[in-house]
């Protein structure tokens, strides 16, 4: 959309709510003014409408402004009425739990140059609790991520390096992936193998491997990873997933495509 076309205070509520989203812990007036370049009064009666119609709150303890659980609330009208995730979810239950791993859902966001995790679901009782600085609805970039290198990998490399193009190759560990000969170099891997990897390239300590949930007409329209700490798990432990993998990528896109 044209930022011409924005309304203002629209734009600027939503942003207050993102950054409130990517700190759970709660954020003050002052630290949300400087972070949005926005005025501190314009911050606060933002937020006052927020806080009005309960999409978030101010704590009694810390005087920090959070997020309120109306959010959880609209996530879960949407996915509750989502029959992707009402087919998909039992299968992936069944497989996070066997594996005792976070499995992750994601598609490619309007850019294509960053992926959307739109589910995640973790092993019930799983004795190996860790956090992730994933969650649904956040975006992550597909050079560093396995996700966003399956779905990528269905373009040529041209289309690769036109989606790409202008893109900062933030450098999340020592592991990220620097520039776009690099990113095509593991493009050429997945290719060849039909799953991607990431070896601590995002989050530290965190490894993951992905592969491709196709739609009726042969295209790549979601990813699905697995996802678990170095601490707990090696990177040829994932890869050993890899038929596993595959089989519960084949039932879940069946029964997508059935819907």
């Amino acid at each position: 959309m044209n930022e011409t076309n924005l309304v203002q205070s629209v734009d600027r509520a939503l942003r207050i709510i993102e950054f409130l989203a990517e700190h759970p812990t709660g954020a003050g007036i002052t630290e949300i003014s400087k972070s949005l370049g926005l005025s501190k009064g314009t911050v606060h009666r933002l937020i006052s409408t927020l806080k009005e119609r309960d999409f978030a709150y101010q704590s009694s303890n810390t005087e920090l402004y959070r997020l309120s659980y109306k959010i959880l609330y609209l996530y879960n009208c949407i996915s509750n009425n989502i029959d992707m995730f009402k087919v998909s979810r039992p299968i992936i239950r069944k497989f996070a739990d066997k594996v005792d791993a976070t499995v992750h859902l994601a598609t490619l966001d309007e850019k294509r140059s960053n992926i959307v995790y739109i589910d995640r679901i973790e092993p019930m009782n799983s004795q190996k609790p860790f956090v992730m600085s994933s969650r649904v609805g956040k975006k992550a970039p597909c050079y560093c991520t396995a996700a966003g290198k399956i779905l990528l990998s269905q373009y040529s490399d041209d289309e690769i390096r036109d989606i790409m193009k202008g893109e900062e190759y933030k450098t999340y560990t020592d592991k990220t992936i620097k520039n776009i000969d690099e990113f095509l170099e593991e493009i050429h891997k997945v290719r060849k193998q039909g799953y991607a990897l990431d070896e601590n390239e995002y989050d530290h300590g965190i490894i993951c491997i992905s592969i491709p949930i196709y739609n009726s007409n042969g295209k790549i329209d979601f990813a699905m990873s697995v996802t678990d700490l170095i601490l707990y798990t090696k990177v040829e432990e994932l890869i050993d997933l890899k038929d596993q993998l595959d089989e519960v990528s084949r039932k879940v896109s069946n029964a997508i495509n059935y819907i």
